[in-house]
């Protein structure tokens, strides 16, 4: 298989009191195709952004869709738009309505300016150092994936927006868009893993990546991508995994 695109990794969130995150994406564009209309917003600040950290972590995976053209443009207006979080001096306050209004926001300029769609799964992770807990806020339109693994394997936490292989929803695609919507509390040695349908179709997590010993995030993205491609994808394909960790614990190293 020819090398994908290089693994983007973190660094661990030390300025954390609580937890640390481990994460890596992997976004390649589909065999025989010029151009890739996946988009992966991964503002995953290492330890010297220490502002950016406490904000919390933000990722996305966002597919254009080719249907009508600008999937691609579509792609990129909204991952800028899901950036916008982080520089939002009431981030902490709008916690985590701003994730729903971003996307919002994103579909009026894909629909009236840049006339394209695309699909979304936008995922937010704070530290709520009071209540003793790492918080995941979600946002969803159309048939990107969000997966979480914990001590009882492999759970879906998005619903697909589509029919037929035709899209229900996506952004771009008109005024008054429904975005789906979801939080969950985390625990240390749980994962989180956003996909595009070029890999979960081919490559589903829970059949690449063996509950015990979990591979590092680098690897979970390396076989989710690998794998997908070798099972007859041919659309552009990106995933993102996010393991959950202790802040006293010993990182475990990468392979």
């Amino acid at each position: 298989m020819r090398q994908a695109n290089p693994i983007r990794r973190s660094g661990e969130s030390s300025y954390w009191e609580l937890f640390r995150l481990d994460c890596a994406a992997l976004s390649a564009a589909g065999a025989g195709r010029a151009n890739n209309e996946d988009d992966c917003v991964f503002a995953a600040p290492g330890e010297a952004d220490v502002e950016a950290a406490r904000a919390g972590y933000l990722f996305a995976v966002i597919d254009g869709v080719s249907q009508g053209g600008n999937g691609g443009r579509a792609a990129r207006e909204t991952a800028t738009s899901m950036l916008e979080i982080l520089d939002d001096p009431r981030r902490e306050e709008l916690r985590p309505d701003l994730l729903l209004h971003q996307l919002q926001a994103a579909n009026d300029r894909c629909d009236g300016f840049i006339r394209g769609r695309c699909v979304a799964t936008a995922l937010w992770l704070w530290e709520d150092h009071p209540a003793g807990s790492l918080v995941a806020a979600w946002a969803h339109v159309g048939d990107t994936r969000l997966y979480h693994h914990g001590s009882r394997g492999w759970k879906l936490l998005t619903k697909d927006h589509s029919r037929g292989g035709l899209l229900d929803r996506a952004v771009g695609q008109g005024p008054g868009l429904i975005v789906d919507t979801g939080t969950r509390t985390l625990r240390a040695g749980e994962t989180l893993v956003l996909a595009s349908d070029g890999v979960y179709k081919f490559a589903p997590p829970q059949s690449v990546l063996p509950r015990e010993p979990f591979p590092s995030t680098a690897e979970s993205v390396r076989r989710l991508v690998g794998n997908a491609r070798l099972n007859g994808s041919r659309d552009d394909t990106s995933a993102i995994a996010i393991a959950v960790g202790r802040a006293d614990a010993d990182a475990e190293p990468e392979h």
